[in-house]
């Protein structure tokens, strides 16, 4: 297996894609906090493990190929703002191609072992906003 650096904040999240791509949902949830949310595109928040692990096993049994643009990151303490652009190639099960692209909006937080974890992990980033929901 290929050495990841968890205890920065590109290098948790080069692992967290190698799950993706691996298939390895055990992975894939050991880079969330225990606290965490993930949203989906539609906007929906999947809170805690339990939660987030259903997102995962149908994110990793795609195997998907996530590449990222170079990140802006922004630390304040144990705490991290991510944001960068991605693309995510793949096959479905029927046979037909994946392909997306988008823009993450995330929050890490690095634990007592000095590993940056997912806080709130939104790989839509703003997409998930709606023109009907305007204030």
């Amino acid at each position: 297996m290929q050495e990841f650096n968890r205890k920065t904040e590109i290098g948790a999240v080069a692992y967290f894609r190698y799950c993706i791509r691996n298939g390895d949902v055990k992975g894939a949830l050991s880079c969330f906090h225990p606290e965490a949310v993930y949203i989906d595109r539609d906007g929906r928040e999947w809170r805690g493990p339990e939660q987030i692990e259903r997102a995962m096993n149908e994110i990793c049994r795609l195997k998907l190929d996530i590449q990222g643009e170079t990140p802006h990151i922004t630390v304040v303490n144990d705490l991290a703002m991510w944001q960068d652009q991605w693309e995510i190639t793949g096959t479905a099960p029927d046979g037909h191609s994946i392909h997306m692209t988008g823009n993450t909006s995330c929050i890490m937080k690095r634990n007592e072992e000095g590993e940056w974890l997912w806080l709130v992990d939104n790989p839509f980033g703003s997409a998930v906003l709606k023109n009907d929901n305007l204030v």
